[in-house]
């Protein structure tokens, strides 16, 4: 068996109790403790999404109204919670199963493989309807455009910062390699400044397109664009 999971939980005793569980059970596992760790890690492709809805840093929910734009992952919600009214919010804003804490083992994996076998036999269009379109950024016009195909005008310092984001490899760039490169062009520039032009680019992004930007930050040693992004 080759599925990827992807597991969002912020216990860390379960995490790893589930960890262990889940990979003598034969998944491949991927641990976070939050969103913004679970927001880094789906740079990389994961089949299945283990979720918890009260997570230190957000709303499991929105993220996972989030996740599914992003990317083609069975979605099952793991929580303590078990309203009536939030496992109908959760089936409706994409989760494929809900379950309730503290969950059997045995149920989990079984919900997990009941996933991700309706996943995989879907009709390849309509798996096609949920891959996404990429991030593209045109410097030469300092245009954004989101994957909903809506852009928006940037200033020279976030068209250097995305394309420093989206020329990596990894779409990973070092803080100090940022403020050095922003600092060719604007003297003294400083790790405040940095985080002032993230902070301010997100909130424009999100007012303009209706999207969450998704620049993790890395515990303060640099930021990752979490999604498909490319320059044209």
């Amino acid at each position: 068996m080759n599925i990827s999971v992807l597991l969002v939980e912020d216990d860390q005793d379960l995490r790893e109790e589930l960890a262990i569980y889940l990979g003598q059970a034969g998944f491949s596992v991927t641990l976070a403790g939050s969103i913004g760790e679970a927001e880094a890690a789906l740079s990389n492709q994961h089949d299945l999404l283990i979720l918890d809805i009260n997570l230190p840093d957000g709303d499991g929910l929105a993220f996972c109204r989030q996740a599914h734009r992003y990317v083609r992952s069975g979605i099952i919600m793991c929580t303590g919670r078990s309203e009536r009214e939030l496992r109908i919010a959760s089936l409706r804003e994409g989760a494929d199963a809900y379950l309730v804490k503290p969950v059997d083992p045995e149920e989990l994996v079984a919900t997990l493989l009941s996933v991700h076998r309706r996943l995989t036999h879907r009709p390849a269009g309509l798996l096609d309807t949920v891959q996404p379109h990429p991030w593209n950024l045109d410097p030469a016009r300092r245009l954004l455009v989101a994957p909903n195909r809506v852009g928006l005008i940037l200033n020279a310092g976030e068209v250097t910062l995305l394309a420093a984001l989206f020329g990596s490899p990894d779409q990973h760039a070092r803080k100090d390699d940022l403020i050095t490169l922003l600092g060719q062009s604007e003297p003294d520039y400083t790790a405040h400044r940095l985080e002032v032009l993230v902070s301010r680019l997100r909130s424009k992004v999100q007012s303009r397109c209706g999207l969450k930007l998704p620049i993790v930050s890395d515990y303060g040693r640099g930021y990752t664009f979490a999604a498909p992004g490319r320059v044209l």
